[in-house]
């Protein structure tokens, strides 16, 4: 047992809420690389019983952030440099399709998203919260691939989502992202998109993961 790592999931909606508690302490390192996640202990701390556990388990496995072998049971997996190639490869082909269908089938309320997140991530920036930065950051992907309106492209991201999380968490937190990354690449998505330019916007997207792949290949080198 930890002490209180974790918070108590919320009884109102508890197979959703233990999923984000334990999604949350794997992706900011709560759970180390390697460490062995126990039903019954997991199930005592956060006040359920082992059903939402185990069912929270296996949709991590799908996610790729928990590794669940017979007779040993769930582990947190020791990603390395191979781990960011095949995710940046995967990401930047996903990611490409979806500037190609955005700039066909976005409307105004996909753009309005996000310059929301947008606007929102100078403050993040500036109170040094990396959680907030990373989670900012991918709002905004978010609202990219949704902009698309493919809807099995979504899919796609969103089953490779958190391990893109727990990168860039672990980036920001050794090496705080710089406002020219986060700020100044994600407004220039968005300008393109919005002048609906196909070449130029799927070269920027492409320059924007090259640049993230190339940090976390130094991260986990």
């Amino acid at each position: 047992m930890r002490g209180g790592g974790l918070r108590a999931a919320n009884r109102q909606r508890i197979k959703d809420d233990v999923l984000g508690v334990l999604r949350d302490a794997i992706v900011t390192g709560v759970f180390a690389p390697g460490e062995r996640l126990r039903e019954a202990e997991l199930a005592d701390e956060l006040e359920v019983s082992r059903g939402p556990i185990r069912d929270a388990l296996a949709s991590l496995e799908h996610e790729g952030l928990v590794r669940i072998e017979p007779h040993r049971g769930a582990t947190v997996p020791m990603l390395d440099r191979r781990d960011v190639e095949e995710v940046y490869s995967l990401r930047q082909s996903l990611e490409t399709l979806a500037a190609r269908w955005a700039v066909e089938h976005a409307d105004e309320r996909d753009l309005a998203r996000m310059e929301a997140v947008l606007a929102e991530i100078p403050a993040a920036l500036d109170r040094g919260d990396p959680r907030e930065v990373t989670d900012l950051d991918l709002q905004f992907h978010d609202a990219f691939y949704r902009a698309a309106h493919h809807e099995r492209l979504y899919a796609s991201w969103r089953s490779l989502r958190s391990q893109v999380s727990l990168f860039l968490f672990s980036r920001n937190t050794i090496a705080p992202t710089s406002r020219e990354i986060v700020v100044d690449e994600h407004a220039r998505i968005l300008e393109l998109l919005r002048q609906r330019s196909v070449d130029e916007l799927r070269i920027a997207v492409e320059s924007h993961l090259l640049g993230a792949y190339e940090r976390l290949r130094e991260r986990y080198t």
